[in-house]
């Protein structure tokens, strides 16, 4: 009676294992097709009632509009590098860092932050990203590369941030216009590590 209840217990710490062993690889899979900018592979890995929050603060509400944050993805070279920290039941946590052009255009450093991922049915259902440690001194120094931008794009093009939206349209257009902002203003860019 107690090896089979032994044997029992063996078999469901195997089952477990084995399902957030399988979360973690959806998780990469998801980053991996994402960095290949393998469209359909990217969104057949998200959930069809799909949402991503900062904390709980809606950034995309369903599969359609990550796809168009998908396009403007794909225009400005985005590409992520995530570091698994922990994966218990359906959630996957991982440390992110998150490259893109215009950061580098920009002069920014990449952005970094902690994600958890839910996965629900082989699929992420969620991505909710928060603060890392030592996250607001970080966001400082990477705000103050792109404070001159700003200024400009207000000044020039009486335009904000705000103003573009996640979508294949405004990256083109954005992308235009930190090139007229590099070429009117001469920047020379530093890469940052």
């Amino acid at each position: 009676m107690k090896t089979a209840y032994l044997a029992l217990v063996f078999c469901f710490f195997l089952s477990f294992s084995n399902s957030q062993n399988k979360n973690v690889a959806i998780v990469e899979d998801y980053v991996k097709s994402f960095n290949n900018k393998d469209s359909i592979a990217t969104l057949n890995l998200i959930h069809k009632n799909f949402g991503e929050y900062w904390n709980t603060l809606t950034v995309t509400k369903n599969k359609r509009e990550h796809s168009n944050y998908y396009a403007w993805s794909n225009i400005m070279q985005d590409y992520e590098e995530v570091e698994v920290v922990s994966a218990t039941g359906k959630k996957v946590v991982v440390n992110s860092t998150y490259y893109s052009d215009l950061d580098k255009l920009l002069g920014k450093m990449p952005y970094k932050c902690k994600k958890t991922f839910i996965v629900s049915n082989g699929k992420i259902l969620k991505i909710i990203s928060s603060k890392n440690k030592g996250y607001d001194l970080y966001q400082n120094k990477r705000k103050s590369a792109y404070i001159k931008f700003k200024n400009w794009l207000s000044n020039t093009h009486k335009l904000k941030r705000r103003d573009f939206k996640m979508n294949q349209e405004d990256a083109l257009k954005m992308k235009n216009i930190v090139m007229e902002y590099l070429s009117e203003t001469e920047e020379v860019i530093v890469e940052r590590d």
